[in-house]
């Protein structure tokens, strides 16, 4: 796709603010940690919750961004509502982070950034 201001390849600037809000999103730890807890599967709100350590309105917030983003689906059982990671392309992207900051942190071992 050619960009609006140059004759270049390359995204156009719609392309390229729905990247950034997709960064955006994924920018925040609390987020990272609760789409870290829901690796190993659905989860309720509560269990969330507890598992992050979190407000339940502030995980409740968290939550419904990613789910506005398209990273998260959800599904209501009574007065329970479970979350679950819609795609696996984020742990894609956080193992292609992580590997850059632990090669860049190799020599120091102060982090492990491991997932």
């Amino acid at each position: 796709m050619k960009t609006e201001s140059s004759g270049n390849l390359g995204m156009s600037a719609e392309a390229l603010e729905k990247v950034a809000s997709m960064f955006r999103v994924l920018g925040e730890w609390v987020r990272l940690s609760l789409l870290q807890e829901l690796m190993s599967g659905e989860k309720t709100v509560g269990e969330l919750v507890e598992a992050s350590g979190q407000g339940q309105a502030s995980v409740s917030k968290h939550l419904k961004l990613m789910y506005d983003a398209g990273l998260l689906s959800r599904r209501k059982e009574g007065v329970k509502v479970f979350y679950r990671l819609k795609d696996d392309m984020v742990f894609s992207l956080c193992q292609l982070v992580c590997g850059k900051l632990a090669t860049d942190q190799k020599t120091r071992e102060e982090i492990d950034f491991s997932i």
